[in-house]
């Protein structure tokens, strides 16, 4: 029963992050509720798509083994937004250097370039205390904060 509860328990966290990633499960259920993403998240783990599409790029994922991230990054920001919101205006933080990673800054001196351009940009990513997840993502594309990852 136990082993039952702990499958269900980490089943469903993949239906927290509203979305399954890549892999069978994920290409064949594209219905993003909690439900269906739960039933992706379960196809992928039972014909294991999910690890074989990281390693090799196939079946949604990208071809360098990394899951599409555009959805770990809109979680992310979700989880932590107080404080990436605190640590932006402030042009340094643990959580915001997390976030230039998760969008590709490799090297410090990319996340450094990503922090001063974030705080740069502050009030065009929150331009309202209310800034849902959604729109900070949105907004940090729209200022091309993550361009500095990425030599553009």
């Amino acid at each position: 029963m136990v082993k039952v509860l702990v499958a269900i328990l980490f089943t469903g966290s993949f239906a927290m992050a509203k979305d399954a990633g890549c892999g069978l499960g994920s290409m064949i259920i594209t219905q993003n509720t909690k439900l269906m993403q739960l039933f992706a998240g379960t196809t992928n783990a039972s014909f294991g798509s999910q690890t074989f599409g990281i390693t090799f790029g196939t079946s949604g994922c990208t071809s360098k083994g990394i899951v599409k991230n555009d959805k770990q990054i809109q979680y992310f920001v979700e989880v932590n937004q107080d404080e990436l919101t605190r640590e932006m205006a402030q042009g340094h933080g643990e959580k915001l250097s997390t976030l230039a990673a998760l969008n590709g800054c490799a090297s410090d001196t990319q996340i450094l370039a990503f922090n001063a351009k974030a705080q740069s940009s502050f009030k065009t990513i929150v331009p309202a205390a209310q800034t849902s997840a959604v729109d900070f993502v949105n907004n940090m594309k729209t200022a091309s904060v993550a361009d500095v990852c990425h030599g553009a």
